[in-house]
C-alpha cells in the first residue's frame, strides 16, 4: 500500500513540476532584437572596429548581457555616450569631469541636456557610432531628441551610424497627439513628429535622417519575429526600466495618458504610488463625479473608476487622496492621448478655479511638453473633445503619409 501511495505521490509531483515550471524553463523571447541579429548575422559590421556607443542601462540582449559588453567582445569601444548618470562602474580620468568605463576603458560622456550637442571631437576618427537604447514610444523621451542630435553629429564627423532596433513598448501602430510646432521646439522635442509616433526607434532614426535632412550614413539592424501590433509584453523580452517612474512594460502607455497632465502641478498622476501615471488624484477631486463625466464619452478601450491612494512621496505624500484610476481594457483600440485630453477637459469643466490653463507659466509648460497650444486653447475656447481632436488631424495625416516610407515592419 505504501509503495502505491509513493508512486501516486511521485506522479502528482511530476505533474505539478511540468505544469508550473516547464513553461517558465522553456520560455524564450519571441523577438530577436537588433543587437542579437547583429551578433549572429552581421558580426563583420563591427569586428575589429573602433566604436562609439550611444546607449542606456536598458540596452540588454536576449541573454541579459549589456550591449556594451557584447560589442566589446568583437570591437574596440572607445566612447560611451548616455543621456543619464552613467549606470556602470567607472574609473577616474585626468580631471574631475573625465571618467572611463571600468570594463572597457572607454571614455564616458553624460549628456544631461538633450539640446546640448556634444563636440565633433567626441566621435571623430572612430569607425562607427552604434545607437542602442530602449525607447518608450513618446516624443518627449529625451533619448529621442539626443538620437537626432547624434545623427547630425555623425554626419559632420563623417562617422557611419548603426542603429540596433528594439520594440516600441506601446506598439508601433498607434499614432496620436499633436505634431510638434516648430515654435515650441525644446528639450522635449526638436522635430515635428506626433506625441505618439508609432515607429520603432530604428524607423524613427530613418524618418529623422531623411525627412529633416540630417544626412547621416545610417544603417538600421532590424528585429526578427517582430510585428507592429506587439506590446512589449508580447515580445517575451525582459523589461529594464528606463527610469524609476517607468517600472513596467505597460508604464509608457499610461505615461502617454497622464505624463503631460503632470505639468499642471495641482494634481498627482500617481507618481509616488506603486503604479505611476495610472491615476489622477487630489483632495479636491470627487472621484465619482469625475469618473462619471469621463465615462459618458464612451472612449474605446478604457474605463475610469473612482480611486483613493496614498502616494509615498511627491504631491500629497503620505495622504490618502481621492481621484480616479485609468483602466485600459483594450490596448488595440485605446487612444492614450485622447484619454488624457478628455481628463484635462473634464477637470477644467468641473474645477476651473483649480486648473491653471490661463496661468502663463503653466500654459507654457503644457504647450511645450505637448508641442502645441491647440489643446489648451481648444479647452479654454469651449470646444468639444472631438472638435479639439479633429483640429489635430491635418498635421497627423500629413505625418502618416510620410511615415509609410520608413516602415521596416509591414502594417
Amino acid at each position: 500500500m505504501n509503495l502505491q501511495y509513493n508512486k501516486l505521490y511521485a506522479r502528482l509531483a511530476l505533474l505539478v513540476l511540468v505544469f508550473f515550471y516547464l513553461p517558465q524553463l522553456s520560455a524564450a523571447p519571441r523577438v530577436k532584437i537588433g543587437i542579437d541579429v547583429l551578433a549572429r548575422e552581421h558580426p563583420d559590421m563591427v569586428r575589429g572596429k573602433k566604436l562609439a556607443i550611444f546607449t542606456a542601462k536598458t540596452a540588454v540582449d536576449m541573454s541579459l548581457s549589456h550591449s556594451i559588453d557584447r560589442l566589446a567582445k568583437a570591437a574596440s569601444v572607445k566612447a560611451i555616450l548616455t543621456g543619464d548618470s552613467y549606470f556602470r562602474e567607472t574609473m577616474p580620468g585626468e580631471s574631475p569631469e573625465v571618467k572611463y568605463d571600468a570594463l572597457t576603458n572607454a571614455r564616458v560622456y553624460e549628456i544631461s541636456d538633450p539640446l546640448q550637442r556634444p563636440p565633433v571631437s567626441t566621435i571623430q576618427g572612430l569607425d562607427l557610432l552604434i545607437i542602442d537604447f530602449q525607447d518608450i514610444g513618446l516624443r518627449y523621451f529625451k533619448y529621442v531628441t539626443l538620437m537626432a542630435q547624434l545623427l547630425d553629429l555623425a554626419r559632420e564627423a563623417g562617422v557611419p551610424v548603426l542603429v540596433l532596433d528594439r520594440p516600441n513598448p506601446i506598439n508601433a501602430t498607434m499614432v496620436s497627439g499633436p505634431v510638434l510646432e516648430v515654435a515650441l521646439r525644446s528639450r522635449f522635442g526638436v522635430y515635428p513628429v506626433p506625441l505618439i509616433y508609432g515607429l520603432t526607434v530604428g524607423e524613427l532614426a530613418l524618418y529623422f535622417n531623411k525627412v529633416f535632412g540630417l544626412g547621416a550614413n545610417l544603417t538600421v539592424i532590424g528585429m526578427e519575429g517582430y510585428s507592429r501590433g506587439m506590446t512589449f509584453k508580447d515580445t517575451g523580452l525582459h523589461w529594464v526600466p528606463p527610469s524609476d517612474h517607468i517600472p513596467e512594460p505597460d508604464s509608457p502607455l499610461f505615461y502617454a495618458v497622464t505624463g503631460f497632465l503632470g505639468e499642471m502641478g495641482v494634481f498627482s498622476t500617481g507618481v509616488g504610488t506603486n503604479r505611476p501615471f495610472h491615476y489622477i488624484l487630489a483632495p479636491w477631486i470627487d472621484g465619482e463625479l469625475l469618473s462619471q463625466k469621463l465615462e459618458r464619452h464612451k472612449l474605446a478601450g478604457v474605463r475610469f473608476i473612482p480611486a483613493s491612494e496614498k502616494p509615498y512621496y511627491g504631491l500629497f505624500a503620505q495622504k490618502k487622496t481621492t481621484g480616479i484610476e485609468i483602466v485600459v481594457t483594450d490596448r488595440l483600440t485605446f487612444d492614450p492621448f485622447l484619454a488624457g485630453m478628455a481628463i484635462l477637459r473634464a477637470l477644467n469643466e468641473l474645477y476651473p478655479d483649480r486648473i491653471p490653463l490661463s496661468n502663463a507659466a503653466a500654459a507654457e509648460a503644457l504647450d511645450t511638453l505637448l508641442g502645441s497650444s491647440k489643446v489648451r486653447r481648444g479647452i479654454l475656447g469651449g470646444q468639444t473633445l472631438m472638435q479639439i481632436h479633429a483640429g489635430l488631424q491635418s498635421e497627423l495625416n500629413d505625418y502618416l503619409k510620410k511615415r509609410r516610407e520608413f516602415l521596416i515592419y509591414p502594417e
